[in-house]
């Protein structure tokens, strides 16, 4: 069974002006997924604050849990931070830090860590999409995965906003069941859907250059990883 702080990271552990509005209408959900990754990946400088929120089910209106995150791309580097955890792309290595558990687990070439939530290269393959409506301000794409088993969610919605095509909401729907309580604190089993949304964030310069600063994280020093200082209590495990 997935527990609910799982369904967080598994998301993590899986944007230039538009055409005329009469084009636009008539673009493949591919063409907008294709188009939103060209603009993301040309973008030096992105800043994004998020919001993490979990149901119980696919129907249901009610928030089961909520984290509070950032997303920042600068200098090549991709950053994410959810609650207390922070994730942290470099050229060839990906790190995972949970404040909470004073971990600190770093992976070379990133075979398990996702680059980042605003990444749509995964969609781009192993999943069929259509656009299955548009609204003034957005293209709504559904994405479905040509093997299920593998990537354990049945759909995606994405929702990406036509005047600049950045992501503005991520809904992912899980197939596998995660255990929570009733009323009466009796274990039930529901299957559910996670929603991000990204709105912007105001850019600071200092602060967002050592979020992706490696140095302020470790150094490499006789082909040894070394934690900084601010972070040597925390217990280092290599993937």
């Amino acid at each position: 069974m997935m527990k609910h702080k799982s369904a967080f990271y598994r998301v993590m552990l899986l944007f230039v002006f538009s055409c005329m509005y009469s084009q636009q209408e008539k673009m493949t959900a591919l063409q907008v997924l294709k188009k939103a990754t060209e603009v993301n990946s040309k973008q030096e400088y992105l800043s994004y604050n998020s919001k993490y929120a979990l149901y119980l089910d696919y129907t249901s209106k009610k928030v089961y849990e909520q984290y509070m995150g950032i997303v920042l791309k600068k200098n090549n580097i991709n950053y994410f931070k959810i609650k207390n955890t922070e994730f942290v792309t470099f050229k060839n290595y990906g790190l995972k830090i949970n404040h909470e558990q004073k971990a600190f687990v770093i992976e070379k070439q990133m075979k398990a860590m996702e680059e980042s939530p605003l990444s749509l290269t995964n969609y781009l393959k192993g999943f069929e999409s259509k656009l299955i409506l548009t609204d003034n301000d957005n293209f709504i794409c559904e994405l479905t995965p040509a093997k299920i088993s593998q990537i354990m969610l049945s759909k995606v919605i994405i929702y990406i906003r036509k005047k600049d095509y950045s992501i503005a909401k991520q809904i992912l729907f899980f197939l596998e069941k995660m255990e929570s309580k009733n009323a009466k604190e009796k274990p039930i089993y529901t299957i559910p859907r996670l929603e991000i949304t990204f709105s912007l964030r105001t850019k600071d310069e200092k602060r967002d250059n050592l979020l992706v600063a490696k140095e302020n994280y470790f150094i490499e020093k006789n082909n040894e990883i070394v934690i900084s200082k601010r972070l040597s209590a925390y217990q280092l495990f290599k993937l």
